[in-house]
């Protein structure tokens, strides 16, 4: 599959939200297709949120935005064959930068309208990824995660809203507040390292601090937590849950392409597998749920993890295009 007009629509449309699902797995397979098609995925988001280019709805002229984008990066065209090469992909980069630019949607204050634009950064299954901020802080984003910030993002509280998994490195600024918010759960940063979890088909959020000062909010109650605790939110009951850790690694590792385990059983490694290889796993039976592991993951193969598992404990698996089964020996 090339980098034709369907998957350059289907990418603009995962970046502003609105892929269908469809659209997502096509993007997948596009990216498996080749390390190549990986590292262009990757350029056009750091193309995207480097350029600094804010387009308002109701003036949106694509050339023109083309033609600035060209400016901010100082593009000059060439004539040989290897520069029309960078030139289709600057092209089609603007395309994307520009669109996901446009507003999501608006202020109205009493006296004045203030327009107020966002960008957001999706990773797609079985991929990670780094940003910064226009602060400066930087962002590593889980598979299947999306961020989204003000453009205005310097001028006052320094917001980002979070579905999905984060870790988060933050400057410190103590005139611009930086908050994080996802679902019910707002989480208040001084100068910090932590973690955030909170995908939208998991019942709990979790955030976890490396290091500095983190105050989280539910609806009904906030607690400040300290380095090397974990808080649990229960987005049913409510309630919170602090945990002592002698290890945040199993939390944080991911970012540096690390999958950390300890004494998990395969049931709580479900979901997190599932993202790190973009796989639907299926546990047979309660037996097969129950195995518990502890390991790292780093760059082994999904064939080379299935066979750890399948070596370590008592059960077997088959994988069935996207979808691995895993069930006991006895019951094959």
């Amino acid at each position: 599959m090339d980098f034709n007009e369907d998957i350059q629509i289907s990418i603009i449309r995962l970046f502003t939200g609105e892929a269908s699902p469809d659209e997502k797995k096509s993007i997948r397979v596009w990216l498996n297709q080749s390390d190549g098609n990986k590292q262009l995925y990757s350029e056009l988001k750091d193309l995207w949120l480097a350029s600094g280019i804010k387009t308002n709805a109701d003036e949106y002229n694509l050339e023109q935005a083309i033609l600035e984008f060209r400016e901010k990066t100082n593009y000059k065209k060439q004539q040989n064959e290897s520069r029309v090469v960078i030139f289709n992909v600057l092209k089609y980069a603007a395309i994307f930068l520009l669109v996901v630019s446009i507003p999501l949607s608006y202020f109205a204050g009493k006296h004045n309208n203030i327009v107020d634009s966002f960008s957001t950064v999706n990773c797609v299954p079985g991929d990670k990824s780094m940003i910064y901020l226009p602060d400066s802080s930087r962002v590593w984003l889980n598979s299947g995660s999306t961020l989204q910030f003000s453009n205005n993002f310097k001028k006052g509280e320094r917001q980002v809203f979070l579905e999905g998994e984060a870790y988060f490195s933050v400057v410190k600024d103590k005139k611009n507040p930086f908050t994080v918010k996802s679902g019910d759960v707002h989480v208040e940063v001084l100068g910090t390292e932590f973690n955030l979890k909170a995908y939208p088909d998991e019942n709990h959020v979790s955030a976890t601090l490396v290091e500095g000062s983190l105050k989280v909010s539910g609806l009904e109650n906030s607690t400040i937590i300290k380095p090397g605790q974990k808080l649990k939110y229960d987005n049913q009951t409510k309630e919170m849950a602090l945990f002592e850790l002698s290890d945040t690694s199993p939390e944080t590792e991911w970012k540096d392409g690390r999958l950390v385990f300890r004494n998990e059983s395969l049931e709580e490694l479900e979901k997190k597998l599932e993202r790190w290889f973009d796989v639907d796993i299926v546990l047979a039976d309660d037996q097969v749920k129950k195995r518990r592991y502890t390991g790292t993951i780093e760059r082994e193969s999904i064939l080379e993890v299935m066979s750890y598992f399948s070596l370590a404990q008592s059960v077997e698996y088959k994988i069935d295009g996207n979808k691995v089964t895993f069930y006991n020996q006895t019951n094959k």
